[in-house]
C-alpha cells in the first residue's frame, strides 16, 4: 500500500486508529499506521510498510531584525519496502517531542530497522 492522503470516517480501522494515536509535533503514531501532516491534509501509511526509519535535524541560522536565531527542525525519514522515502515533518525546535515519537515508535515496531545506514556497504 502506497502513501494515502486521510479522510476522516473513509475506512474504519484507519479513522480508529488516527483518532486515538499519539500526536508528536506534525506526526501521529497510531497503533498500525503512521500520519503526518502535509499541506492542508494529513497523509498515513500502514506501519508494515516501513522497512527502516531515522531521525534528521537540520540546523537553520537565519538573520532577523532582532538579530541572528538558531534553530533546529525535526524530521523522521521512513523508507518503504518498495524504496520509496518520506520525510515527516515533526516541527521546529521540540527535540523532546521528536525523541519521545522516536522512542514510542521503536518499542513500538521492532521488525523495523532503525538508523541510517550507507548504502556503499
Amino acid at each position: 500500500m502506497p502513501v494515502c492522503i486521510y479522510k476522516k470516517n473513509q475506512i474504519t480501522e484507519v479513522t480508529q486508529d488516527f483518532e486515538h494515536g499519539s500526536l508528536y509535533g506534525k506526526v501521529k503514531l497510531g497503533s498500525d499506521y503512521i500520519f503526518w501532516k502535509k499541506s492542508f491534509s494529513w497523509k498515513y501509511v500502514d506501519m508494515d510498510e516501513i522497512r527502516r526509519a531515522y531521525r534528521r535535524v537540520e540546523a537553520v541560522d537565519t538573520k532577523m531584525c532582532c538579530g541572528k536565531v538558531n534553530f533546529d527542525i525535526q524530521k523522521l525519514v521512513v523508507e518503504l519496502k518498495d524504496d520509496t522515502s518520506y520525510e515527516l515533518l515533526i516541527g521546529e525546535g521540540i527535540s523532546k517531542e521528536a525523541e519521545a515519537l522516536w522512542a514510542v515508535f521503536k518499542e513500538r515496531r521492532p521488525g523495523i530497522l532503525f538508523g541510517k545506514f550507507d548504502h556503499s556497504v
